[in-house]
């Protein structure tokens, strides 16, 4: 049903179910497709009985098997009301929040506190969920004002905030021209049209002779290499 390759015996297996034999090979194909299609539980291709764990973990690449068995977690986490994942993006931890429990955590694995109810990062002393929410609401709103009246933009990147010295001249390049350095993730982009700017690539809305200003240290920063290709054709 999976595998019409011709292996030597050693190579092929025949699931507990007695369909196979199928190659090592075509077997973690299998696996994979299903993962990509969400589907964790993992089954023959010709019944669908289960394949049980220990055999799975002799028939499929290690780096196979890790994602099987995290998304298998995930999924545990999801159907369970009491298990919350750190809300750290990455962080492997998981906690057991049954009810009345306090919902301030500071994770043993990523180091940082949180809200297990909310997600909050850090924890919101001395608020409560739905009050820590409602801040935040009105703390974007005035911040995408502020942005849209001072002409401000965002990083292409990590959409931090970004504004040059100068708030009242930011759209011309009468004091500064539009060649920008995040300070929060180092992206190089023109700050008028927010294309990434590259060692080879310009966007044309500055002349390529200027470079950018370090904005930690203040030095300047050369832009194109010598010879690169200086505009996108």
């Amino acid at each position: 049903a999976i595998c019409c390759d011709e292996v030597p015996a050693a190579a092929a297996v025949q699931l507990r179910c007695r369909h196979g034999w199928y190659c090592t090979a075509c077997v973690s194909r299998h696996v994979e497709a299903r993962l990509d299609n969400g589907a964790v539980a993992q089954t023959c291709p010709e019944c669908g009985d289960s394949l049980v764990e220990r055999d799975l973990k002799r028939l499929v690449p290690a780096g196979l098997m890790d994602r099987l068995l995290s998304m298998s977690l995930e999924q545990a986490v999801a159907s369970a009301d009491n298990i919350r994942p750190c809300p750290t993006p990455d962080c492997p931890m998981r906690v057991a929040l049954e009810p009345g429990d306090r919902a301030k955590f500071t994770c043993p694995e990523c180091k940082r506190e949180s809200c297990l109810r909310c997600g909050a990062q850090p924890y919101h002393a001395k608020l409560t969920c739905k009050q820590h929410a409602r801040q935040q609401r009105a703390r974007r709103c005035s911040i995408t004002q502020w942005m849209e009246e001072t002409g401000s933009k965002q990083c292409p990147q990590c959409r931090m905030a970004v504004t040059k010295e100068n708030l009242e001249q930011q759209g011309t390049q009468r004091a500064e021209c539009h060649k920008m350095v995040c300070r929060n993730c180092n992206t190089r982009f023109c700050f008028k049209c927010l294309a990434v700017l590259t060692k080879t690539f310009s966007c044309g809305c500055t002349k390529d002779g200027h470079g950018f200003i370090d904005p930690v240290s203040g030095k300047w920063l050369g832009h194109l290499r010598r010879g690169a290709a200086k505009k996108a054709a």
